[in-house]
């Protein structure tokens, strides 16, 4: 059975994103399907913001007619508890929400829920992170280190300007749902591309940079661009190829 995955660029839950979250309920088939949206990216960023997008979650996707399932999955004890796995396996699209990826890489690995998403997505469920959760399913990302989050948080609201240069940030391996990748969301809004002048890519890695509001989904031989807005993959020789909605690349 081929691999299921979802990568989304950010703002999922935004107004607009509605038909693509439908589309992608509607490739399971009919009947009612069970989600389970994970927080555990968002894990630091305070009791608050969880709850936000749990129940944010909740009232998005169960208004497509799906049984979403919440866990909150924050630590490595509520990862590895049973009856989170559970949930987990049994889920038929698993959704890690947005945040850092290497906090859920603190909380997930060696855990049963961490099995029980492998085993998910053997046997067919749908994989889908939105920014830090597409970063997540990655080879490899980065740590947000302080100095970069303030970088960010000076350039967010208007973009980043095509010199942005903030400084170049240490990597972690990720779950490799995706393998020999790297994945950069909210594209359109912020990518200091000078990182990969200074070896930000791995060698045999390309990096995915996702607009907000869209999504690079896995088909039966390849991947697929919905959404807003596009799809840029960089391979190992920096040179970027964009894709367009709608575009497909057979891999």
């Amino acid at each position: 059975m081929a691999t299921r995955l979802a990568l989304i660029g950010g703002e999922e839950f935004a107004e607009g994103f509605e038909d693509l979250h439908a589309g992608l309920l509607a490739d399971l088939g009919g009947g009612t399907r069970r989600v389970v949206y994970l927080p555990t990216c968002a894990a630091d960023d305070g009791e608050g913001a969880i709850e936000y997008w749990c129940a944010t979650a909740r009232e998005k996707l169960s208004a497509l007619g799906a049984v979403v399932e919440t866990p909150r999955m924050v630590d490595p004890a509520s990862s590895d508890d049973a009856r989170h796995a559970q949930l987990v396996a049994e889920a038929d699209w698993i959704y890690l929400g947005g945040g850092y990826p290497h906090v859920a890489m603190r909380i997930l690995p060696h855990t049963l829920v961490l099995e029980a998403l492998r085993s998910a997505m053997q046997r067919g469920a749908l994989i889908t992170g939105s920014s830090g959760g597409a970063m997540l399913m990655g080879a490899r990302s980065h740590i947000m280190t302080a100095e970069l989050a303030a970088e960010i948080g000076r350039v967010w609201e208007d973009g980043a300007p095509a010199d942005w240069d903030p400084p170049l940030p240490p990597l972690l391996d990720c779950l490799g749902l995706v393998p020999r990748s790297m994945c950069a969301p909210h594209f359109n809004r912020l990518f200091p591309h000078r990182w990969l002048e200074r070896g930000f890519l791995p060698n045999g890695f390309a990096l995915i940079g996702i607009d907000e509001q869209t999504a690079w989904v896995s088909t039966q031989d390849g991947w697929e661009v919905r959404g807003r807005g596009a799809v840029t993959l960089i391979p190992e020789d920096l040179v970027p190829t964009p894709y367009s909605s709608g575009a497909t690349l057979a891999l």
